[in-house]
């Protein structure tokens, strides 16, 4: 399902849709954010996680109103640059932030490609952390056969059958807490460990 299929499905969301696919990711990829920002000290773990709240409830509490545009501004001080850092953390922060502005733009810009941007981004967060483990670039076929690939893109496909469903603040909670995947990122960081 993964491939051709799978994005030709994504480039048919809806607008709305767009957004929380795109936020479930970095929702998921939030604690690979933390942990650059936990141990290099660059980045901001409570301004990532108010911008994910603020974007989550613009999706649920009717009549919200935010400024989305200032909040984005805000965030992009604490988006890690990897000309600055010589620790392999700032790889994955980074995706975490391309996703998570990703469901900014799929609000303000509407191009349509944002939830591919961020699918992409998670997906190749764990295709490097799993060249990292292996000491060297795996061919395509070797990363297809890796089990955090084969988990990474089973929760995507399951997370865009939850997205493709009517507009109900109630769906798009449960979609949050689907992400949140009890702390544990796409690349199995925990936070509570």
């Amino acid at each position: 399902m993964f491939g051709d299929k799978f994005y030709k499905k994504i480039n048919k969301l809806a607008p709305w849709q767009q957004t929380v696919f795109s936020l479930a990711l970095a929702q998921r990829m939030y604690p690979n954010y933390q942990l650059f920002n936990d141990t290099s000290g660059r980045g901001n773990g409570r301004c990532f996680t108010d911008t994910l709240d603020i974007l989550w409830s613009y999706l649920t509490v009717k009549g919200s109103r935010v400024d989305l545009s200032a909040e984005l501004e805000k965030f992009e001080h604490f988006i890690p640059e990897p000309s600055e850092s010589d620790s392999y953390g700032v790889y994955p922060a980074l995706d975490a932030c391309v996703a998570l502005g990703a469901a900014y733009n799929s609000v303000i810009c509407r191009i349509g490609e944002e939830a591919i941007e961020a699918s992409s981004a998670s997906l190749g967060t764990v295709a490097g952390f799993v060249d990292l483990l292996a000491e060297r670039e795996l061919s395509e076929d070797e990363l297809y056969e890796h089990e955090l690939i084969m988990a990474e893109m089973e929760f995507q496909v399951t997370l865009l059958d939850k997205v493709n469903q009517p507009r109900d603040a109630d769906t798009i909670l449960a979609i949050r807490e689907f992400a949140a995947q009890a702390g544990v990122s796409n690349i199995g960081i925990s936070l509570e460990d």
